[in-house]
């Protein structure tokens, strides 16, 4: 016999000894005097021959008289001469969840701010957070619904466990991709060597990235935080922010690789030329004559070559200083270096 016996009022609501985020309802049968009640913080999901059928948000409904779009349809079948409406009635617990984040492996980047805008250097990030996160399955969304589906399949119930695996496995790895694509996009235009101290500010950014991911999990982002979010200070990255340096002085990113790729040369005579003098620069050279050209810009002419602009110097010096690209250290030796050419 279902739930429901025909003219009498029924009750259906939430079991509290049931200790799980989604479970399913063991009664299925209604009629058109049914009340359902749905606790404070928790949604009703309706399916039917295996499809999602609509939701009812928290409080007491009544079949008869409630016009939420879900009870007119139970309404219109009973209506129609059926004496009960059979349907699986999950209880969804719409209370707020943590779950942690990490970097179980390095996010890698390019960096192209670090290469001047003409490379991008390989970079890789770590971090830590929280993420907040309730269920809350929209009925006009096909992801939504969808997503309820794959997640209950056959079963009865969902746990806190089982969130926390999905998110372990699934989400996590793709909260790790909006990073990563996000700083590297950052990077396109401007450094990203002190996003450990624009955590705030980089979190309000990709907050609608999130929104979205979360949603197709039928998950609703209440809020999040990062604890952290480092670079690892490879010798690559030294390599490069060395040559940002250089530019600054010389006031050309390709004057410095020149002079790089001539310094390595000098120092390595006999130890593969210019192909060795070159390698790992993101550059190459490609043939003889282009070295030639190379030494013919960087030696031709010194006394006429005039000296880089002290003041321009000195502004792209403090703006990798405000940018976490230099240390207080290197910019007054740099500021010392310049006032004593004036």
């Amino acid at each position: 016999m279902g739930l429901f016996k025909k003219n009498v009022v029924e009750s259906i609501q939430r079991e509290h000894d049931v200790d799980a985020l989604i479970y399913l309802d063991p009664r299925e049968d209604f009629n058109t005097n049914s009340i359902i009640t749905v606790a404070p913080n928790e949604q009703v999901v309706f399916i039917k021959n295996g499809q999602f059928y609509g939701t009812l948000p928290s409080g007491r409904h009544e079949v008869k008289t409630e016009n939420y779009t879900v009870l007119s349809r139970i309404r219109n079948v009973l209506s129609g001469g059926a004496s009960t409406f059979t349907c699986q009635v999950y209880h969804v617990d719409m209370s707020e969840q943590n779950v942690n984040w990490g970097t179980g492996s390095a996010i890698e980047i390019q960096d192209f701010f670090l290469g001047g805008g003409v490379v991008g250097v390989p970079t890789l990030i770590r971090g830590a957070g929280e993420f907040r996160v309730r269920f809350n399955f929209n009925e006009d969304s096909d992801a939504s619904k969808t997503t309820f589906l794959r997640l209950m399949g056959s079963r009865s119930t969902y746990t806190h466990n089982d969130l926390s695996a999905i998110f372990r496995a699934q989400i996590s790895q793709e909260i790790s991709d909006v990073v990563g694509k996000s700083l590297e996009a950052r990077s396109r235009q401007g450094s990203i060597n002190a996003i450990s101290s624009q955590l705030k500010d980089f979190a309000t950014v990709l907050k609608p990235e999130f929104d979205r991911l979360f949603a197709d999990y039928g998950l609703e982002l209440v809020n999040f935080s990062f604890y952290n979010l480092t670079i690892d200070e490879t010798e690559e990255r030294k390599k490069y922010l060395d040559r940002l340096i250089a530019t600054a002085h010389t006031g050309s990113y390709d004057k410095a690789v020149q002079q790089e790729i001539l310094e390595n040369v000098s120092l390595n005579q006999g130890g593969g030329g210019i192909a060795g003098a070159g390698a790992g620069l993101g550059m190459g050279v490609a043939a003889a004559g282009t070295f030639a050209a190379m030494g013919a810009s960087a030696f031709a002419q010194p006394a006429a070559t005039p000296l880089p602009d002290p003041m321009e110097v000195l502004t792209k010096m403090k703006q990798m200083l405000d940018a976490g690209l230099i240390t207080q250290d290197i910019y007054d030796a740099k500021v010392k270096e310049v006032l004593s050419r004036m």
